[in-house]
């Protein structure tokens, strides 16, 4: 038990330390499915997030198309104030995607999914103009 609580209190401390995240979710999406893809999330996805940025529920959010690389080839990134704030907008994010776009067209999306995995960090330093 004093274990757990020693961790809980050190992932914590590293929340409060470093307090900007992003969050970066990278999918291997079928190759000859990307356009469409993309189609569907600017239709249905894009709308919700970039209006919990205009809330200031995120601090940014984007897509990224795969140019030239590896295999992941759709990659969302998510910059929020730090983990609570980020899971507070992803979870009411995900609830209004899901009340606003069709069944059908959530499972195509999905099925168009190879792969995917996430990746949080913590921002050490970052500079734009």
């Amino acid at each position: 038990m004093a274990n757990i609580r020693f961790l809980l209190g050190l992932v914590i401390l590293i929340s409060v330390s470093y307090p900007q995240i992003m969050v970066v979710s990278q999918n291997k999406v079928v190759f000859s499915s990307v356009n469409e893809y993309h189609e569907l999330a600017e239709k249905y996805w894009h709308p919700v997030f970039d209006n919990l940025v205009d809330e200031g529920k995120l601090d940014e959010w984007g897509s990224l198309n795969h140019y030239w690389g590896d295999e992941w080839n759709v990659v969302a990134y998510y910059k929020a104030k730090d983990i609570a704030s980020f899971e507070k907008a992803w979870t009411e994010g995900y609830e209004l995607y899901k009340e606003s776009t069709p069944e059908e067209i959530r499972t195509k999306t999905q099925m168009m999914i190879i792969e995917h995995k996430d990746s949080i960090y913590q921002l050490k330093h970052s500079h734009s103009k």
